[in-house]
This record gives structure tokens, sequence and C-alpha cells, in this order.
């Protein structure tokens, strides 16, 4: 997927919306789901939780590795890139009718 640098750039220097999305760089995926699963994130904090567990002393010591794993995975399953120009009008006054649009049709309607 493409850096968002570029279309940010060309909004800010005042390109209209339409014309950056009639050259997509995004290859019209105005979203980029997440990159890991919910799975992803806890098979890797049980695998930490497990190499803290091996340490000596263990038992009496924070987990750290599982700590940091939590805090840098964590979200990640959740967390999706938006197109900047699909984010600017989810925040415009339009953006309800957009969201709704979207809900409609994850319900299938």
């Amino acid at each position: 997927m493409s850096d968002y640098t570029p279309v940010k750039n060309a909004m800010e220097a005042g390109t209209p919306p339409e014309l950056i999305c009639a050259a997509c760089p995004w290859d019209r995926l105005c979203i980029t789901p997440p990159q890991m699963t919910s799975g992803d994130i806890d098979r890797l904090i049980k695998e930490a939780e497990e190499k803290d567990m091996q340490r000596p002393g263990a038992a009496d010591r924070m987990p750290v590795g599982m700590l940091m794993t939590a805090l840098t995975f964590g979200g990640k399953d959740t967390a999706g890139q938006l197109c900047p120009v699909f984010a600017l009008k989810l925040r415009s006054p339009e953006g309800r009718e957009v969201a709704d649009g979207i809900r409609k049709s994850m319900r299938g309607e």
C-alpha cells in the first residue's frame, strides 16, 4: 500500500480530493485492514510470557518481555489505515452519511 505522504502533501497543496481519487495511489482501497489478528497477538504474548518464565527467579520478577510485547502489539488487530482523502471525508459534515452507508453495506442491505 502506498505511503500517506504523497496524498497528504497533495491535499495540503490544495489538490481537490476528486483528482487524487481519480489517480488513486492506494489502488482504490480506501482502507487497509489490520496487519495482525487477535490470535497473532495472543500467540506473541504467550511466547513472551513463556520466555519470561524461563529466566532464573522468574516468579519474583516483573514479566518484562510479556509486558513489552503487549505494549508493542496491543491494538494492532483492530488498527487499519485510512486513505487521507477518506479520513477527511469521514471528518466532514457528510461523514455520518458515509459511515451509515458502510454500516448498511456490512448488514447486507
